[in-house]
C-alpha cells in the first residue's frame, strides 16, 4: 500500500515541477513573464488545491479513500496532459488548475490510510516513505524534462499518436501525465485498511467532535502548521527556479542543470526523507515525546544556512556541492510533520485535519515561495541576473519563520501528547502479537 501511494505521491510531483524546467521555453512561445509562470506554478495552484482538499478530507473519513485516489490521480494525469495542448497563458493556467484540483485528493486520504495501518511507533518512517515521493517526482521531472529537451533541441516538433504535432515542452507534459493512468487502475488493487469510528457515528457527531478537537488544540496545531509552511515555501521555491537559476547565473543548459537538480533530489534528498523518519522513531522510543518537532528543527537551520549559501557560490559546480548538502535536511519536514499531526489527532478525524493541514501548507507553502522568488527579482532588483539573491533571501528568511514556529509549538505539542493514550492513537482492535508493545 505505502509503495504504491509513493508512486503516486511521485506521479503528482512529476507533473507538478516538471514546469520548473520548462521556464524558458514558455516564455518564449507564450510569451509570458516570471510572474506569470510564477502563477502557474504558485497561487491559482494553491487555491484549488487547497480549496478541494477540505471536502475531499471529510470525504475521506467516510467512504473509501482508495476511490477517492484513483479517481484523483486519473484526473490530474489527463489535465497534465492537457497542458500540452495548450497554446496560450490562459489555457496552460486553467489545465495546471485541473491538475491541482485532481491532486488535491491524495494526500488527505493517503494520510489516513496509513496513519490506520501502521502502529505509532513506526509512523513516522512510514509517513517518510511516502514522502519520498516528493523528491522521487521532483528529481524525475528535472532529469526527464532536462535530456528530452537536450534531445530534441527546443524548435524540434514532435509527433505523438493520436496527438498531432508538439513542441518538446508540449510532449514532456503528455509523456509525464500518461503513466499515471495505470497509477490509477493499479490503486484499485490496494486493500482499504479498517477504520475506528465510534459506533453511532454521524456526519453531525464527526462535525461536532472536529470543531471540539480543534477549538481545543487551534494554537499548536496552528503553529505547527505555519512552520510546515514556511520550510515548504522555500522547498517549492528554490524547487521552480532552480534550472532557470543554474542558466542565469552559470550559463549551464536546461538539461545540465535538470540532470544535476534531479539525481540530487532523488538520491540525497530520498535518503535525508528515510533517515528523517527513523530517527524520529528512534528518538521516541527514547522517550522523546515530540521527537518529531525536533527532528523538523534541526532539519530547518540546517536548511536555512546552506539554502541561503549555495546561491552566493562563484561557479556552478561549488554551488552544486553546497546543493547536494542542502538536499539532505530539505527532505526532514514532511513525513515527521504528517506523523506529528497523526499522533495527535483521533483516527476518524485524521482526513479531514489531514486536508486543513494540507489548506495551509498548500496555500503558504505552494504560492509563497515561487511568488516572493519572482516579485524580489521583477520588482526589487529589476534584473534576470538577481535571481541568485531572491533565492538567498527567500530561504533565509523562510527557515528563520519556520524554525521560530516550530519551537514555539513544542510546549503545547508535548501538552497534546501527555493526553493522548496509545488505545486513543491506535485503537485495540488493530493490536498485533508479533510487537512486544501489543500494537
Amino acid at each position: 500500500m505505502v509503495a504504491l501511494l509513493t508512486i503516486a505521491n511521485a506521479s503528482a510531483f512529476v507533473d507538478r515541477y516538471v514546469l520548473g524546467l520548462l521556464v524558458g521555453p514558455l516564455r518564449r512561445d507564450l510569451a509570458i513573464s516570471d510572474v506569470q509562470i510564477s502563477l502557474l506554478m504558485g497561487l491559482p495552484f494553491a487555491i484549488f488545491y487547497t480549496a478541494l482538499g477540505l471536502p475531499i478530507g471529510r470525504l475521506a473519513d467516510r467512504t473509501s479513500r482508495r476511490a477517492i485516489i484513483a479517481w484523483s490521480v486519473a484526473a490530474w494525469s489527463v489535465m497534465t496532459m492537457l497542458c500540452g495542448a495548450a497554446r496560450s497563458f490562459g489555457a496552460l493556467l486553467a489545465a495546471r488548475i485541473g491538475v491541482s484540483v485532481g491532486e488535491a485528493g491524495l494526500t488527505p486520504p493517503a494520510y489516513s490510510m496509513i496513519s490506520d495501518a501502521f502502529p505509532p511507533e513506526r509512523l513516522s518512517t512510514a509517513m517518510s516513505v511516502f514522502s519520498i515521493g516528493i523528491f522521487l517526482g521532483a528529481g524525475f521531472a528535472n532529469v526527464f524534462g532536462g535530456a528530452v529537451v537536450l534531445m530534441a533541441g527546443t524548435d524540434l516538433a514532435w509527433t505523438l499518436p493520436l496527438v498531432g504535432a508538439l513542441k518538446p515542452w508540449q510532449a514532456i507534459f503528455v509523456m509525464v501525465g500518461a503513466p499515471g493512468l495505470v497509477i490509477a487502475l493499479l490503486m484499485r488493487t490496494v486493500p482499504e485498511p479498517p477504520r475506528h469510528a465510534p459506533v453511532g457515528a454521524t456526519p453531525e457527531t464527526d462535525r461536532t467532535e472536529l470543531r471540539t478537537f480543534l477549538r481545543a488544540h487551534w494554537k499548536t496545531l496552528g503553529t505547527v502548521t505555519l512552520a510546515v509552511s514556511f520550510f515548504a515555501a522555500v522547498n517549492t521555491g528554490v524547487a521552480g527556479w532552480l534550472p532557470t537559476f543554474f542558466n542565469r547565473t552559470y550559463g549551464w543548459t536546461a538539461a545540465e542543470a535538470g540532470l544535476v537538480a534531479g539525481l540530487l533530489t532523488m538520491t540525497v534528498g530520498v535518503a535525508g526523507a528515510v533517515f528523517s523518519g527513523w530517527w524520529a522513531d528512534r528518538l521516541r522510543a527514547r522517550g522523546v515525546a515530540d521527537a518529531n518537532l525536533v527532528v523538523f528543527i534541526v532539519g530547518s537551520v540546517a536548511m536555512g544556512v546552506l539554502a541561503a549559501i549555495f546561491p552566493l557560490m562563484p561557479t556552478g559546480r561549488s554551488a552544486a556541492a553546497v546543493l547536494a548538502l542542502v538536499n539532505f535536511p530539505a527532505a526532514f519536514p514532511f513525513g515527521v510533520a504528517a506523523a506529528a499531526i497523526a499522533e495527535v489527532t483521533p483516527n476518524r478525524l485524521r482526513a479531514q485535519v489531514s486536508a486543513l493541514f494540507l489548506f495551509v501548507l498548500s496555500l503558504v507553502g505552494s504560492s509563497l515561495g515561487p511568488t516572493a522568488v519572482a516579485v524580489l527579482t521583477d520588482y526589487a532588483f529589476h534584473d534576470d541576473a538577481s535571481l541568485r539573491y531572491s533565492l538567498s533571501i527567500v530561504a533565509a528568511a523562510g527557515h528563520v519563520c519556520a524554525t521560530a514556529c516550530m519551537v514555539g509549538a513544542r510546549r503545547g505539542y508535548r501538552a497534546m501528547r501527555a493526553q493522548q493514550s496509545p488505545l486513543a492513537i491506535f485503537p485495540p482492535e488493530t493490536m498485533n502479537p508479533r510487537f512486544p508493545d501489543g500494537y
